[in-house]
């Protein structure tokens, strides 16, 4: 068995035609649908890149690798799936976007265009103030026509120029990340015509009263400009986003025609997924950062041999891509590693050794203290570190329009389902331990670079052992990876 995984940037799991939406031209992620395993309750470990990036290579959550933020980017310091794979005698090769660390060790067998960070996001430094981020009223206006070939069409030139010379090699994984759907939108003319088109005025959901914003999530409002975006502007953004997406499609179908091509469809599974979702507008809130549908709930689609299509409905999230690729190569699964496999829910619908649900966490920009997310059954659990709880009953409310534990704090149904969302979340971490460890190391690592106003000038990672947790450990002002004690369901 070989793999291909594409990943994307900002996809929001809404965002496909096959998900009952009807502008939206996905016909290549409509077809791996219909042939392979949708997991529709599949969420990012943090709605941010590289927090996220680091929790799918590692299997890991962010919290136990301590890459809370775009500043702290993963290194390699913890094995990740390609270290276990070239150790076990696999091939690994990574084609695009990582949003790795630009010094890191990956163990890769072949990369090209990898993508990796070269420079901090600092703005995480900056969580106890309340300030507006440089420079976030141009991803508003940075929407235009493209006119050259673009990242993402060098990405899949390479990945298909790779796949096609060795098409021969057995049990090999490659890994191709691609930039769309992310902002900024530079998209084909003809795109740009049907969606302009299609998207007239802009859902009444995106406009205010906000009904489920707290004092945290005004911070993050702030943080990114989002309070006085014309309507028209939000409409063009809106229809990039949908151009950016259709790009990303047509790509997918290129890589799928290869493959049958070069005769690797029976052999080869493929997976397409995201790191986390786009927020578009939303709760009136733009990029990402946070737990809404919109920004933490992401495609995952998996087509493997002699397994038949189906829908998954139990949650999952990015920690489990690690052990299932080991499942799916037939490697040994790392102890250590929190991900549980999917192999089981994508056999055969359901599997009662998987948790029942999915967690994610944010410690990074625009937001004073950390939040935490627990999906499980019909409900989303929204714990701040800095605010009350938030209980969406998505079934009911699957505009996440009405926080349970304010307008039924009384009833005995909606308090029962947050105890049990807390109880899986005190499974995972203890939040404000959790929050205390993110807050010091952001803290520690400012000082260490002398940063001291949030500018213009984004700095640049500079070692300062006296700051670190572990001065020995190569790579360790990037990542601390630490043990915690945690209590079970």
């Amino acid at each position: 068995m070989n793999i291909i995984t594409i990943l994307s940037d900002e996809h929001s799991y809404e965002m496909m035609h096959f998900i009952n939406h009807s502008i939206l031209r996905t016909p290549n992620l409509d077809r791996l649908a219909a042939e392979g395993i949708v997991f529709d309750n599949f969420y990012s470990s943090c709605p941010v890149c590289a927090p996220a990036r680091a929790s799918f290579f590692t299997g890991d959550y962010v919290h136990q690798l301590g890459t809370w933020d775009n500043s702290t980017p993963y290194d390699g310091t913890v094995k990740g799936i390609s270290h276990h794979l070239t150790e076990n005698g696999h091939t690994f090769a990574c084609i695009g976007k990582t949003h790795f660390h630009h010094e890191g060790s990956y163990a890769f067998t072949y990369e090209a265009l990898a993508g990796y960070m070269f420079r901090p996001d600092i703005g995480c430094y900056f969580r106890d103030q309340k300030l507006a981020r440089i420079g976030a009223e141009k991803r508003f206006d940075r929407i235009g026509i493209k006119t050259e070939e673009s990242f993402d069409d060098r990405v899949l030139k390479a990945g298909l120029s790779w796949l096609t010379e060795h098409r021969d090699e057995k049990e090999f994984m490659l890994y191709i990340g691609f930039l769309d759907p992310h902002f900024p939108f530079y998209v084909k003319q003809e795109h740009w015509d049907y969606y302009n088109s299609a998207i007239t005025e802009i859902p009444e959901e995106l406009k205010p009263p906000f009904t489920s914003l707290n004092p945290s999530l005004e911070w993050m409002r702030t943080y990114f400009k989002c309070g006085s975006v014309p309507e028209e502007t939000v409409r063009r953004v809106l229809v990039g986003y949908h151009c950016a997406i259709e790009e990303l499609d047509e790509r997918l179908g290129i890589l799928l025609d290869k493959i049958d091509a070069l005769g690797l469809r029976d052999h080869t599974a493929v997976c397409y997924s995201t790191d986390h979702g786009e927020q578009m507008g939303y709760h009136g809130m733009w990029w990402k950062c946070c737990m809404f549908e919109q920004s933490s709930h992401i495609p995952l689609i998996f087509r493997i041999p002699g397994i038949e299509a189906k829908r998954v409905s139990s949650p999952a999230g990015l920690v489990d891509l690690y052990p299932t690729f080991c499942d799916l190569l037939d490697v040994p699964q790392p102890s250590s590693i929190s991900g549980h496999s999917l192999m089981r829910l994508a056999e055969h619908g359901e599997d009662s050794a998987h948790p029942d649900f999915a967690f994610s966490e944010y410690h990074a920009h625009g937001i004073p203290d950390g939040m935490f997310m627990i999906r499980w059954d019909k409900y989303k659990y929204v714990f701040y570190c800095s605010d009350g709880p938030q209980l969406f009953d998505l079934e009911a409310d699957p505009g996440e329009n009405e926080n349970l534990l304010e307008t039924r704090a009384n009833d005995g149904v909606v308090q029962e389902a947050a105890d049990n969302c807390h109880r899986r979340l005190l499974s995972i971490c203890d939040p404000y331990a959790v929050n205390e460890r993110a807050k010091e190391f952001q803290k520690r690592i400012k000082a260490a670079m002398g940063i001291t106003a949030y500018t213009q000038d984004m700095g640049q990672w500079v070692p300062h052992p006296e700051a670190l947790p572990n001065p020995d450990h190569n790579h360790s002002f990037y990542s601390e990876r630490t043990n915690l004690s945690i209590t079970h369901v």
